[in-house]
């Protein structure tokens, strides 16, 4: 059955989930890999809210320093 949905992948993977890491590293991982078009994972979980909370703004004030656009996946 066909029910035209598009299977996507991301590119980038802040691995917020990883407490190993630090917070720093985990921006890293985002900044130093994202590119135009890329699809950048985050995880809603306590798991990953340390680095997540600390990251994700980080992340869209960087995107939009550098002219990146941000839009939603419909």
């Amino acid at each position: 059955m066909e029910l035209g949905y598009k299977i996507i992948m991301w590119d980038v993977l802040s691995a917020d989930f990883d407490s190993s890491i630090t917070r720093e590293k985990c921006l890293n991982n985002v900044i130093s890999n994202v590119q135009s078009g890329s699809i950048i994972v985050f995880h809603d979980s306590v798991k990953g809210f340390k680095n997540l909370e600390y990251v994700l703004p980080k992340t869209l004030e960087f995107l939009k320093q550098n002219g990146y656009k941000c839009e939603a996946i419909l």
